[in-house]
């Protein structure tokens, strides 16, 4: 029996998930990636992962593209608002190590 509590929940969220909160199409997601970097997910074994700041950033970001912005003006509105300010990064490694612990748990409670 599978446990769906929110410790499952992790601090990553894969592209394909990404995609279906969004509601929007793989190459859309893609192309805000390219114009504005703290969208940029993170690669772990080939596969890509957002943080949660990351979805929020990318939920306002489609917020302000329906209100009829353009990415420039995005860009600038995103780099005014506290709540998207970059965050200190962690170790590559230690994200990969946080990810394993996860999918390990996730794994064990299949």
């Amino acid at each position: 029996m599978k446990n769906n509590n929110n410790k499952n929940e992790g601090l990553y969220i894969s592209f394909s998930k990404a995609v279906k909160i969004l509601k929007v199409k793989p190459h859309i997601l893609l192309y805000w990636e390219k114009k504005i970097p703290q969208l940029r997910a993170y690669r772990i074994s080939n596969r890509k992962f957002y943080k949660k700041e990351q979805i929020r950033l990318l939920t306002r970001v489609k917020e302000l593209l329906e209100e009829g912005y353009s990415l420039e003006g995005i860009k600038k509105i995103i780099k005014k608002e506290p709540s998207f300010k970059p965050s200190t990064e962690k170790d590559p490694k230690k994200i990969i190590e946080e990810v394993l612990k996860e999918l390990k748990e996730i794994y064990k409670n299949l």
